[in-house]
């Protein structure tokens, strides 16, 4: 009965659309229209904006459900979206600087990374500060994006750092062989490490060598990221990046943060850095295709245990390409 109701309102919605196209089509293109901002909050009879960003949750190039509803509910990368508020931020030209705020463990190295530049570049041809604020946690890649900031504050309460890299992979050896699953690994004798982390089998020594050596880089640069934006000695960074996550006030000490105040002293901030009395908290409204909207409700309604499955599945049989995490 569901799978009835899904396809007649599929069909009812399609015939709609193609009557809105038609009629479209009659009538002349619609004029094209821009990103929409609102007042969150500040002076709203101020000139000057500032746009409120968000980063929130794991850090990742791309969302872990890549299934065809997610396309259909166009949920959008924190790369893209980032990237099309930040176009936003250097077009309006009422927006004098961007206030970021971030809660979040971290993520992968990668996109962590791209996020990063995504903030110095922004910046250096824009010449308008961003100023990130960590709410509950910013830790890890979630940290080092931070550091594209000019400036960073937090909480009182915020756990800020966790400095380091991580690199970990599933082993199910001795569950396989107690249920009588037994991988068919075929690779060539030049390329031993092909299947590096597979969950069948125990990693060599030289593997784990070369896979520190990954990790150790990927932890240099960190730690190079952290000594460059912040100002600090490497000595005193290196100890201080040793996994472990701060408070906000031993973040301070250890000059990892700027300041710990809550948003309208942040904002109260931003206005001394562009020397002007008052400033309009603004933020992007996001535009909602209606079909869309649909779909990806009747997606959500329609799911059982087979994502889950197939996610674990998906683990087991690729999970031996290795990703680096800041987390």
């Amino acid at each position: 009965m569901r799978k009835l109701v899904l396809t007649l309102t599929l069909c009812m919605l399609t015939i709609s659309a193609s009557a809105q196209g038609l009629l479209g089509g009659l009538l002349g293109p619609s004029e094209p229209k821009g990103p929409r901002i609102k007042f969150v909050e500040g002076d709203n009879n101020a000139k000057e904006e500032v746009l409120y960003l968000k980063i929130n949750g794991v850090i990742q190039e791309k969302d872990e459900d890549d299934s065809p509803m997610t396309a259909l509910r166009q949920k959008k990368s924190i790369l893209d979206s980032m990237k099309e508020d930040l176009a936003l931020a250097a077009k309006r030209e009422a927006v004098k600087a961007v206030y970021l705020e971030i809660n979040s463990p971290g993520g992968e190295v990668t996109a962590s990374d791209l996020l990063y530049h995504m903030l110095k570049k922004f910046q250096e041809e824009t010449k308008k500060p961003i100023v990130a604020h960590i709410t509950a946690m910013g830790a890890s890649g979630a940290y080092y994006t931070a550091c594209g900031c000019k400036k960073i504050y937090a909480l009182p309460t915020s756990m800020i750092g966790s400095i380091g890299v991580l690199l970990q992979a599933m082993n199910v050896e001795e569950l396989a062989n107690k249920i009588g699953i037994k991988a068919v690994t075929i690779k060539s004798d030049k390329t031993p490490m092909k299947d590096v982390l597979s969950p069948f089998r125990q990693s060599t020594e030289e593997e784990k060598a070369m896979l520190l050596e990954l990790v150790e880089s990927s932890y240099q640069r960190f730690v190079d990221i952290v000594v460059e934006n912040r100002k600090l000695n490497r000595e005193d960074v290196i100890k201080a990046a040793n996994g472990s996550v701060y408070t906000a006030q031993k973040a301070e000490k250890l000059g990892l943060i700027d300041g710990i105040g809550y948003r309208e002293e942040i904002i109260a901030e931003i206005c001394k850095m562009l020397d002007i009395k008052s400033i309009a908290v603004v933020k992007k409204i996001e535009e909602k295709n209606p079909l869309t909207e649909l779909l990806g409700a009747l997606s959500e309604r329609s799911s059982d245990i087979r994502p889950i499955l197939n996610s674990f599945i998906k683990e087991l049989m690729i999970g031996n390409q290795p990703v680096l995490m800041f987390k």
